[in-house]
């Protein structure tokens, strides 16, 4: 069985772990943000990654067939999602090639929506292009999202919406979305009209008793999904910028090919390939692995906050990011200061993932369970022992 456990990344000039002070203010604190895992990266990757570097020549590389053999197969295998090789193109990144998926397929102006919270970039990515976001609430009952298909056909008639940006599984909210939560956002795409582009990158990370379903997979007709995934979120292999984009509209493919050559973009680096081509062909029992630690993480951390009634812990469907709201017994404006100085943990703060960030009145966190056992477990024990000295003393919050 690979190895996967990590202690510590720190001093290894990690976002994670090496960043803290840039963003927190402290390097003391105990890292739940960056979404990356703090385990090993497959033996099997590791072991093609020596392989290249020792044969000693980085000279220019051809991509070879079995990099989209392994992502076919991965798809089909896994997914039930059969893709055709003329679909794919490959992207230094998700948030990379979703600013020049925009750029390509839309217009300064364009409409695109979201659903809030969502994963913060997308707004960037429609403010930094000129486009017009336009916001879709989920609706959340007990910490469980979904969807008010009625009010998000309204905003996609109202405001002539482009481009909907699906993030499946969700991001922060961690929900794998029902089979019936995604035939009805994509019937009302298209009746309106609307290009799906469908963020799956976290496709592979599913707890038992789901299962992803590929947008693509659902829908009939022109204008089929577009949709990125990656090998970075399923194998930890972020640092190597690459993610797979599918278009399967010829007429989208060339638009999309003639803004990449305006852009000069390259290919990306030869080790990037050789490191997902091996995830995709050998990294499955790693997988199994990797996703029997996190159910584990997640289960550990929500029996310690089940024991206060104004915790609320959404369901962890996919993704390794568990959404928690503290918002019953600790306050917005005191919620930095007791998560930092009383808790000493570094999460992502739920207010980044709405479109009004500090001014939100969000009280979230979204903690990274992709870590050892070790480290959840300090990390429920130090968010426990300050929400006992809150009740302690029998205030509503701080």
């Amino acid at each position: 069985m690979d190895e996967i456990g990590l202690l510590s990344r720190r001093n290894t000039d990690c976002a994670k772990w090496d960043s803290l002070g840039e963003t927190f203010g402290r390097e003391d604190l105990l890292p739940l943000w960056v979404a990356d895992m703090d385990f090993k990266s497959p033996q099997c990757v590791r072991q093609a990654l020596h392989r290249a570097v020792d044969q000693g020549v980085f000279g220019y590389y051809q991509i070879p067939d079995r990099y989209y053999e392994s992502i076919l197969r991965w798809e089909r295998e896994r997914h039930n999602n059969p893709l055709q090789r003329e679909w794919l193109r490959t992207t230094s990144g998700v948030v990379s090639g979703l600013f020049h998926l925009v750029g390509a397929l839309t217009n300064p102006g364009d409409a695109i929506m979201v659903q809030t919270p969502v994963y913060y970039p997308f707004y960037r990515i429609i403010r930094h292009t000129g486009r017009q976001a336009v916001y879709q609430p989920l609706v959340m009952e007990q910490g469980r999202y979904t969807v008010d298909l009625a009010d998000f056909e309204r905003k996609l008639a109202e405001n002539d919406v482009k481009i909907f940006l699906l993030c499946s599984p969700h991001n922060p909210v961690g929900r794998v979305w029902s089979r019936e939560e995604l035939t009805g956002m994509l019937d009302c795409c298209r009746r309106h009209g609307v290009q799906v582009v469908a963020d799956e990158i976290h496709h592979d990370i599913i707890l038992p008793g789901h299962t992803h379903i590929p947008a693509l997979s659902l829908w009939e007709g022109e204008r089929k999904p577009i949709t990125f995934f990656s090998a970075s979120k399923t194998f930890n292999l972020a640092g190597m910028k690459n993610s797979i984009l599918v278009i399967p509209q010829k007429e989208q493919r060339e638009k999309f090919d003639a803004f990449e050559k305006e852009l000069g973009t390259g290919p990306g680096s030869t080790l990037d390939y050789v490191a997902v081509t091996a995830a995709f062909e050998e990294g499955a029992p790693w997988l199994e692995t990797v996703l029997a630690e996190i159910q584990g993480n997640e289960r550990l951390m929500r029996e310690a906050l089940a024991p206060f009634d104004g915790i609320t812990v959404s369901p962890l469907e996919g993704t390794y990011l568990l959404w928690v709201d503290l918002g019953g017994m600790v306050s917005r404006e005191g919620l930095h200061t007791f998560v930092q100085d009383q808790c000493g943990i570094a999460p992502d703060y739920g207010h980044w993932f709405f479109p009004e960030n500090e001014a939100s009145p969000d009280t979230h966190i979204r903690l990274n369970l992709a870590a050892p056992r070790a480290t959840i477990r300090r990390a429920a024990d130090q968010i426990t022992a300050a929400l006992q000295r809150i009740r302690g003393r029998s205030l509503p919050g701080i």
